[in-house]
């Protein structure tokens, strides 16, 4: 995850990007942003695995949610969800202005799938707004996990 990690954190205006969203990169559980925090964050979210094969290396998928947090406070917050969320999309999808689908080299040939976005559900009481960008990582593995 932390390829996934580096590519949300360069999401930031001065490398081209729409949104500053890189400056937060959270991994793990969607937290909430506080007084402190910019107003745009990303979080890294591993899900579930899949095996799909097993030989001399061990097929897996795993799922990935990158997503896009956005104060609520904002002046527009769900056009600001939507900046972050395509930030996401190009900073994930693409490495040296080309389409990169193996993640630079550490998923088999076309491992990078992106699955849907999905509206964040927002809490009672919550200061955030969000969506999540599902990508599903295909990778081998030495049995043994060598």
């Amino acid at each position: 995850m932390n390829e996934m990690a580096a590519r949300a954190a360069k999401i930031q205006k001065a490398d081209g990007y729409n949104t500053d969203a890189g400056l937060l990169v959270l991994l793990g559980e969607t937290p909430t942003l506080g007084p402190n925090d910019p107003a745009e964050a990303t979080a890294v979210v591993v899900r579930d695995s899949v095996v799909f094969h097993q030989a001399e290396n061990v097929g897996e998928v795993l799922t990935v949610e990158v997503q896009a947090l956005v104060k609520a406070t904002v002046a527009g917050p769900v056009l600001a969800v939507e900046r972050v969320v395509a930030d996401i999309k190009f900073a994930v999808e693409m490495k040296d202005g080309q389409p990169d689908h193996t993640l630079g080299g550490r998923l088999t040939a076309r491992g990078l799938e992106r699955g849907g976005t999905r509206v964040l559900e927002r809490e009672p009481g919550s200061e955030f707004v969000g969506a999540a960008v599902e990508y599903r990582l295909r990778y081998l593995e030495k049995w043994g996990g060598l």
